[in-house]
């Protein structure tokens, strides 16, 4: 597809409106709600705590702590001291910093919490118009296309983009690197893909849906004669580890280990084993582990539609997003689904194909987004 034959991507003032309406209201919508939330049903200290500290909790915990201290020199956190904060990537608590430049609290803990919060809240409004440029790309109707940005502002953990954490912003960079891989500009796939592998460092995986795309475009005969479009995807993709790799040199130049990152996760009791195991292990445990046992599979089912539909690349990148996190445990997997484009283009194509099922959808998201969020600002670790 020539530069001249691509469809136009650009978002019309009524489509802008439409955005900022959207996010105002969903963003009103559960912060009233789940903070009210927390105030008839928390129990405990968690119903006492400060507004931004009942905010700003779980993952956000760790992105305060990096801004206010840096990253760990020895584990000392949770309650066997065995935790420390080298799982987390460097981004969202840089952007956490320069946001918290700006406010003026007496506590330094409160500038960075809002700082945090402001972040996933920007990252969450750049989102919707991005999402939406991938759907244009991609000819979705009008309908579709309008559907997306109220599926999205109230899907159903939606809260984690009030909260710091690094879901929209994750969202934001990989949304990026398959539009702008779908329509060959090789330079912004190079950046936001750097930009994704230090959000989280499954972002680093980008690596194999940018080549299927770029093979869809090229043919396997351009990369192995070294054809010039084929050459400048494949410097995308050496560009997007880098990032990630700096990080690791950073890790062993500080705490001796490069790996530190993913060797730190047993402190979650997070070690590789078969994923399978944890899906049984759900059902035979039940309650929360039931749950989450159920959306991973419900993911999977979404994952498979994906390829049904041929959308490889975006399918392997949702396979090894969903995968690689199960196969340590359960904990967060309706997160880390609903955390990643394609699960939201799967959702999409559905709505596409059949219409009718769109206003059930966005009561279903709508009704689940503020339990959770209730759930999540109340501290229950099923949300995490």
């Amino acid at each position: 597809m020539s530069a001249l034959s691509l469809p136009s991507i650009k978002i019309s003032q009524q489509e802008w409106l439409t955005i900022i309406f959207a996010v105002i209201v969903s963003r009103t919508v559960i912060y009233y709600l789940g903070l009210w939330g927390v105030t008839e049903f928390a129990s405990g200290h968690y119903a006492e705590q400060p507004l931004l500290q009942t905010i700003c909790r779980f993952d956000c915990v760790w992105f305060y702590r990096i801004i206010e201290n840096g990253y760990d020199l020895v584990p000392q956190w949770l309650s066997q001291k065995n935790a420390a904060n080298w799982a987390f990537m460097p981004l969202q608590p840089f952007l956490g910093w320069i946001f918290s430049k700006f406010i003026f609290f007496e506590n330094p803990i409160n500038n960075a919490r809002l700082g945090l919060v402001i972040a996933s809240n920007l990252a969450f409004l750049f989102s919707l118009p991005i999402i939406l440029m991938a759907l244009k790309q991609l000819n979705f109707s009008k309908a579709t296309q309008s559907a997306a940005i109220w599926l999205l502002c109230f899907s159903p953990y939606t809260v984690y983009s009030t909260a710091g954490y690094t879901e929209p912003l994750f969202i934001v960079f990989v949304t990026g690197v398959f539009l702008f891989s779908y329509r060959q500009q090789w330079g912004w796939v190079a950046i936001l893909g750097l930009l994704a592998a230090i959000t989280r460092n499954l972002g680093v995986f980008l690596v194999f849906p940018v080549l299927i795309i770029a093979i869809q475009h090229y043919g396997i005969n351009s990369f192995v004669r070294f054809k010039t479009p084929a050459l400048k995807a494949i410097s995308a993709i050496w560009v997007i580890p880098f990032g990630f790799f700096t990080y690791m040199a950073y890790l062993y130049f500080h705490v001796g280990d490069a790996l530190a990152f993913g060797h730190i996760q047993i402190a979650w009791g997070r070690q590789l084993t078969n994923p399978f195991h944890w899906i049984i292990y759900g059902f035979e445990t039940g309650g929360p582990k039931l749950y989450l046992a159920i959306m991973a599979i419900l993911a999977f089912i979404l994952n498979i539609y994906l390829v049904v539909r041929k959308y490889y690349a975006e399918a392997i990148f949702m396979f090894i997003c969903l995968v690689l996190p199960l196969s340590s445990n359960l904990n967060a997997m309706p997160r880390y689904a609903f955390g990643l484009y394609p699960t939201f283009l799967g959702l999409l194509l559905l709505i596409e194909r059949y219409p009718h099922i769109k206003t059930p959808m966005l009561c279903v998201f709508s009704a689940a987004s503020t339990f959770i969020a209730i759930g999540f600002y109340s501290h229950m670790m099923f949300t995490v």
